[in-house]
């Protein structure tokens, strides 16, 4: 944001970076919960083998050195596949058309915050905000129908817009983002683009929490001739 904050925009950031750290603790929580998990399996894979392995030695008396050496091995590898794998998935850009509306705008948020240290400390103030405006956005998504055209403006907005204005800055070379370019910067464009969609997202929610469904139609418009793309190649 340039020039001087006011108070209610240093409160709003305020409260947008409180509410990424409690995402993030979340988000890191779960990491954990999830590898604990796959840990858990390997765990209960190593005891089967081992409960197996006894059970077949009793029942026939015993097994050759050989098998008891190959069945170690085996388990060591089951192990390891399981505790392992599958990783934690990285957001892509790609993956976002995928998701269910429902899961629209987390799957939005978690690719963007993967997005964030290649992007310019100008513009992390509005990444903070849309960040915390996915979030108030996410549950009222879960109420939207998937073929209703409030629906098909969201998606466009958070699966074309938005990581189309971010690659179109991160594919310009880094030596040219801060040089002027059509009257501005990339740099400048990148930041004036992500307020835009800041505030589209904060419009879509309040015309969700009201209802007015066709009003959030219409105004999808009004991003076509706001969106100002950084693809332009000097």
């Amino acid at each position: 944001m340039n020039g001087e904050r006011s108070p209610v925009q240093i409160a709003i950031l305020r409260e947008a970076r409180r509410q990424r750290a409690w995402r993030l603790r979340r988000a890191k929580q779960e990491r954990w919960r999830f590898r604990l998990r796959r840990l858990r399996r390997a765990f209960l894979s190593l005891a089967a083998f081992l409960v197996a392995t006894i059970g077949a030695s009793f029942a026939l008396n015993g097994l050759p050195d050989g098998t008891y050496l190959s069945i170690m091995a085996l388990s060591l590898v089951v192990f390891f596949v399981l505790a392992l794998y599958p990783s934690t998935p990285r957001p892509r850009a790609e993956d976002l058309a995928e998701a269910s509306l429902p899961e629209l705008a987390g799957s939005a948020e978690l690719w963007l915050e993967t997005r964030r240290r290649a992007l310019p400390s100008p513009a992390l103030d509005a990444i903070d905000l849309i960040g915390a405006r996915l979030e108030q956005l996410a549950p009222q998504l879960e109420t939207l129908g998937e073929n209703e055209p409030a629906a098909r403006e969201v998606r466009k907005l958070l699966t074309e817009h938005l990581p189309g204005l971010v690659n179109s800055y991160t594919r310009i070379p880094s030596s040219l983002r801060g040089k002027p370019h059509a009257g501005s910067t990339p740099e400048a464009q990148l930041v004036d683009g992500l307020q835009v969609i800041a505030s589209e997202i904060e419009t879509m929610s309040e015309h969700l929490a009201r209802n007015e469904l066709d009003a959030l139609a219409v105004r999808g418009r009004f991003l076509e001739t706001r969106y100002i793309t950084t693809a332009r190649d000097d």
